[in-house]
């Protein structure tokens, strides 16, 4: 789901969150912190922004109605 801790230091050549998030912000990645301030980066939007998925919207939000319990 996520990138590893290895996989976005390989990905940003930084151990330092500062630095990675500076490298994922101007390189067009998204990201977000988890509660305990880590970088949390989607394996699918990485694969799509290097072109490894097609047809795939970044943007699109989960079926969220799909979880709700059926009476």
């Amino acid at each position: 789901m996520f990138l590893t801790s290895d996989e976005l230091v390989e990905l940003t050549d930084s151990h330092r969150r500062q630095d990675q998030a500076m490298w994922l912000h101007k390189n067009g990645f998204v990201f977000f912190y988890s509660r305990l301030g880590n970088i949390k980066v989607l394996r699918t939007h990485v694969e799509s922004q290097f072109g490894l998925r097609e047809n795939v919207p970044t943007d699109s939000e989960p079926n969220w109605a799909a979880l709700k319990k059926t009476e």
